[in-house]
């Protein structure tokens, strides 16, 4: 929902890839001297080619890698049992149409250059052919537990000492959940007489359960509440079906908050006061580009924002009462009186609502776009049709 804002992103990408190439790298190295000429051996290669952008390759250059490395070398049995869940019924069909069928499922799903010719004469050798790619002694069969090795999630997770999960949080210094912008994200490490520590959760947004060569890429780990990332998103695979990415793209003026007051009949004027509870917060979709409407709309069912916005009723409520007492004028008149106080008007606003109301401020607080959206409501703020009119 809103947009990660680093100020010093290249920086921070370099000290990741610095921090973990090293290490990764040797342990690619020893195994490829291990596999020599074997399929795996071939797929550690291309992965030891390819160390940098699986480290620190933006989310394009991510999903590109994603559909090589599936239509050349790997595709994770979590994955393959998604896939499989996709395939028509060839009840009926002809012997060609079956053989058609099965092989345009397998193209489309990167699964051609794994299998053989055989596998596409009947329904039972594909599968069986399948199924066997990630059995003990499969072609598969050894790849996760490798890659998992490799790019050892877990031991960058656990690192308390050097580049690790608490380090890379520290630095990224996101204080509220770019998922949902309703929970703080605290980092707290440990000092010398007190050794309680706590960070966000970071979600793999590409499931490490399915891409694990990308578990430790930097713009695969997204700082998020327990919420969201458990929850709400579990392992809901994005590389299939599109959402908004922190580091790429956010709601601003494409999704906004709004009330829904009034499109309900009977008139209740108990709304205006901000004493009516009859009334939803909904999310209205302002674009007209369909990639981004489709990945806004993803991104509200994944993680159920309509329903859970639905509970800040109150806070709607607080923000009605306190536009009606400190209204467009109270702030004008605030900010003439105590301009040695605030830089601008918004300033006025961000003290009298505690929240921030400027587009690169949002991720700071919790709820902080939905105050700027019902202040834009309630006429509180400009909105970009004031600005260009």
């Amino acid at each position: 929902m809103i947009k990660i804002n680093l100020a010093n992103e290249e920086e921070l990408r370099q000290k990741h890839l610095d921090n973990l190439k090293p290490e990764v790298q040797k342990k690619l190295e020893e195994k490829i001297a291990l596999e020599q000429d074997s399929n795996l051996g071939n797929f550690l290669k291309f992965l030891n080619e390819e160390i940098d952008v699986l480290l620190c390759g933006t989310p394009s250059e991510l999903i590109s890698k994603i559909k090589y490395i599936e239509e050349n070398y790997f595709i994770s049995e979590k994955k393959m049992t998604n896939i499989l869940s996709r395939r028509e019924s060839a009840q009926n069909l002809k012997k060609d149409e079956k053989f058609t069928l099965l092989t345009k499922f397998a193209q489309e799903e990167h699964l051609f250059n794994h299998l053989s010719e055989g596998a596409f004469f009947t329904v039972k050798q594909f599968e069986e052919e399948v199924n066997s790619l990630h059995k003990e002694g499969g072609k598969w069969g050894s790849y996760l537990e490798t890659l998992k090795e490799i790019f050892n999630y877990n031991a960058f997770s656990e690192n308390k000492d050097g580049w690790g999960a608490y380090q890379l949080v520290t630095d990224l210094d996101i204080s509220v959940c770019p998922y949902c912008n309703r929970s703080y994200i605290t980092t707290l490490l440990r000092v010398e007489d007190d050794d309680k520590q706590t960070r966000p959760e970071l979600d793999h947004y590409y499931p490490k359960s399915r891409y694990p060569y990308l578990a430790l890429s930097f713009y695969n780990l997204i700082p998020s509440c327990s919420t969201y990332n458990g929850s709400f998103k579990g392992v809901v695979d994005f590389y299939e079906e599109n959402a908004i990415h922190p580091y790429q793209e956010e709601f601003l003026g494409a999704a906004t908050f709004k009330t829904d007051f009034n499109k309900k009949e009977p008139y209740d004027y108990r709304y205006l006061l901000g004493l009516s509870k009859d009334f939803k917060i909904i999310l209205d979709i302002n674009t007209k580009n369909e990639d981004l409407k489709g990945k806004i709309n993803k991104t509200i069912y994944t993680f159920g924002l309509d329903r859970l916005y639905n509970t800040h009723q109150d806070f709607v409520r607080d923000l009605i009462r306190n536009g009606i007492v400190n209204n467009k004028s109270r702030i004008d008149e605030i900010y003439d009186k105590f301009g040695d106080l605030f830089n601008n008007r918004d300033e006025v606003l961000q003290s009298v609502f505690l929240n921030y109301v400027n587009d690169q401020d949002l991720g700071k607080r919790p709820l902080a776009k939905l105050t700027q959206d019902i202040c834009k409501e309630l006429g509180l703020l400009e909105t970009q049709i004031d600005k260009d009119s």
